[in-house]
């Protein structure tokens, strides 16, 4: 929100609450025209202000979702290790294995 004050050319004091106090003064000093135009910049500046707000928004909630899945992984590197070790795999392990896998592929499905 535009807001504040200034003196202007002709030695006048304005203050300025909103856009369309501004846009008044614009209409004022420099015409309608210069007015409409103040109005459209400042209607798409708001439009790509909650447009950005919105992507950040957006890029917050799958960062939040990466890191859950980062987070789910730190244990994994341990679990893998001692089936590793391991001579002979069970159904467990085995299984075990399938869910490392799927929870390896679903981070990368999140991170592209």
């Amino acid at each position: 929100m535009i807001s504040g004050s200034f003196y202007t050319n002709d030695g006048g004091f304005v203050a300025i609450r909103n856009t369309d106090d501004f846009a008044r003064i614009i209409e004022t000093k420099l015409g309608y025209d210069a007015a409409q135009m103040f109005r459209e910049l400042a209607e798409k500046a708001t439009r790509e202000a909650a447009r950005a707000d919105s992507d950040l928004a957006s890029y917050e909630s799958q960062l939040d979702e990466l890191q859950a899945a980062i987070k789910e992984l730190e244990r994994k590197p341990h679990t893998l290790i001692s089936i590793s070790n391991k001579r002979y795999l069970s159904k467990v392990d085995k299984r075990e294995l399938r869910q490392l896998a799927e929870a390896i592929r679903g981070l990368l499905d999140l991170a592209s």
